[in-house]
C-alpha cells in the first residue's frame, strides 16, 4: 500500500468530520431561526450549502443569545468539507495501479 493510498481514506474521514462540524455550526445558528419562526426547517436546510437572500435575512434577524455570540453561518465551510470528503472517497475507491 502506497502512502497516497493510505492518505485518501484519511482525507475522506477529515472531510466527513469537517462536514459534521459545519452542520453543527449551521444548527447552532438556524435552530434559533427556526425556533423563532423566521424560517421553516425545510427553508433552513437550504442554507446548509447555499447563501440565499432568505438565509441572509434570517441571520440578520438573529438575536445575541447564540452560544459564544456566533450569529452567522458560512455555507462555504460545508461545501469545502463536502468536497474534501468526496475527493477522498472517490480517490480511495478507484482501483490501484499495478
Amino acid at each position: 500500500m502506497t502512502s497516497s493510498a493510505r492518505t485518501y481514506p484519511i482525507v475522506a474521514a477529515a472531510g466527513g468530520a469537517f462536514s459534521l462540524v459545519a452542520i453543527g455550526w449551521w444548527w447552532l445558528i438556524f435552530s434559533k431561526v427556526v425556533e423563532a419562526d423566521y424560517l421553516t426547517v425545510r427553508q433552513a436546510v437550504t442554507c446548509i450549502a447555499g447563501a440565499t437572500d432568505l438565509c441572509a435575512l434570517a441571520q440578520a434577524l438573529c438575536t445575541d443569545d447564540h452560544l459564544y455570540g456566533i450569529r452567522w453561518y458560512a455555507p462555504e465551510a460545508f461545501r469545502a468539507a463536502a468536497s474534501l470528503f468526496l475527493a477522498g472517497a472517490l480517490l480511495s475507491a478507484r482501483p490501484a495501479r499495478a
